[in-house]
């Protein structure tokens, strides 16, 4: 039988052939050992287990470890197979109380039908699909992340997680196996939805260590591995030319995704945010729009300024539902009447972008323009770089971007900077005004840089 010095590494590392069982015995603690059983048909895994040799009353013994691994640490392991010797030297035998505890459980089939069950829920509770709905439900929702965030988590798990893994502990899943998730969905073409999943199940694992799920001691599979796909950091900003025709082509687009485009370049503010804007969150007379914290992605609420030229937009937006850009999707209850031809066409938010942005690069490609290939997200880039050009200081960029603030400072500065917000929209608008509607004489007047 192998002896060696038992180490996290080595414990996780150790097999045994199929069918078969080996027992390696710790080189620290003379009579402890890891055993490791092989692969069998009704449990393809194989196991992993504890179990201290000894002998009492000159007969040989062998007392097992409960629970086993990976759901026991080598730590906790080594601590309880220390208070077996130590029983042992007291003159005691250390599986004694447990042989007891069996046989009062044979006699009484209550006590061992509630041991049976507490295990069952054990083991139903660490399974994936359960621990990934406990932590979208106790991580993601309770936190308010951003509800486009926990669509698309949830899309990565049930796309390419659970039909892979769906019935398995996760504390049985190795980083082979997470290797080889991963390189199946890269080797399809989508390295990037690869780099994605390996972050959601990086989450889950943490997640799962940190609520008690699996054992403290318990690496996760992830560490170590690499991201399949190389992704850079995207630097595009459209010039003054570009964005001039980008403006004029979304003008002859008509509601909703014509002034849409044009919303997102004059407020800066996220693809999603802009889509689900609703008239309820927009105050004409303090020329302001709230966006409540379950809408944006950091999980706060933010005061954006409405800039003349965005409350210009906004006139020109019928009033035909509850988002500003509705689409003609109707939002109802499933038991509620059909809606007649009288009433409204929709209140859903719009969506489609990818095919919105299409008809747009057509119009800006029919009216001889030229402007490289871009994102709708490069939209929100040019804005904060064009502030940043007119004066706009970084710090103020930054909360007219909501962006998140995790230093002391800012996790007790609740200001809203509204003056300064308003400030860099106003002369952002100016400058998208000048630029698109030019006038004889008109110039642009930078904004004074903030000290």
């Amino acid at each position: 039988m192998p002896k060696l010095k038992l180490t996290d590494a080595a414990v996780q590392r150790l097999t045994a052939p199929q069918g078969d069982r080996v027992e390696y015995f710790d080189a620290t603690l003379p009579g402890f050992a890891l055993r490791v059983s092989g692969s069998t048909p009704h449990n393809p895994e194989g196991r992993k287990g504890w179990v201290v040799f000894y002998r009492f009353g000159g007969k040989q013994k062998r007392l097992t470890i409960e629970p086993g691994y990976p759901a026991l640490g080598l730590a906790d392991a080594r601590k309880q197979a220390g208070a077996a010797f130590q029983a042992l030297a007291r003159g005691e035998d250390p599986g004694a109380a447990k042989q007891e505890a069996k046989a009062a459980a044979r006699q009484d089939p209550a006590i061992a039908e509630a041991v049976a069950q507490k295990e069952t829920q054990e083991r139903k509770r660490g399974v994936i699909e359960n621990v990934i709905e406990d932590f979208i439900k106790r991580h993601l929702e309770a936190k308010h992340r951003a509800p486009r965030y926990i669509a698309e988590t949830r899309r990565l798990f049930k796309l390419h997680v659970l039909p892979r893994w769906l019935g398995r502990e996760l504390r049985t899943i190795t980083r082979r196996d997470v290797i080889e998730l991963l390189d199946e969905i890269a080797d399809r073409g989508t390295p990037i939805a690869a780099n994605r999943t390996r972050a959601a199940i990086s989450a889950l694992c943490n997640f799962a260590i940190r609520r008690g799920i699996v054992p403290t001691d318990w690496a996760s599979p992830v560490a170590l591995t690499e991201r399949p796909g190389a992704e850079s950091k995207r630097e595009h900003t459209l010039s003054s030319a570009e964005i001039a025709a980008m403006w004029n082509a979304a003008g002859e687009i008509a509601h909703p995704f014509g002034p849409y485009f044009r919303m997102l370049l004059a407020t800066a503010q996220r693809r999603e945010e802009v889509a689900r804007m609703r008239w309820a969150d927009i105050d004409l007379a303090e020329r302001t729009w709230i966006i409540p914290s379950d809408m944006t992605k950091p999980g706060r609420a933010h005061a954006v300024p409405l800039s003349p030229l965005a409350l210009r937009l906004l006139e020109d937006c019928p009033r035909a539902g509850a988002h500003v850009f509705t689409s003609r999707r109707e939002r109802r209850r499933p038991d509620a009447e059909p809606a007649t031809t009288s009433q409204r066409p929709g209140d859903a938010a719009i969506s489609g972008y990818s095919k919105a942005k299409r008809l747009l690069d057509e119009k800006i490609a029919a009216g001889g323009d030229a402007v490289a290939a871009w994102t709708i997200h490069d939209l929100r880039r040019t804005a904060a770089t064009m502030m940043a050009k007119l004066g706009v200081a970084r710090f103020t960029l930054s909360r007219v971007l909501n962006h998140a603030d995790q230093s002391v400072t800012g996790i007790y500065d609740r200001h809203e900077y509204l003056d300064e917000k308003r400030q860099a929209l106003d002369s952002w608008g100016q400058f998208l005004d000048n630029l698109t509607n030019p006038t004889p004489g008109g110039n642009i007047v930078p904004l004074r840089r903030e000290a």
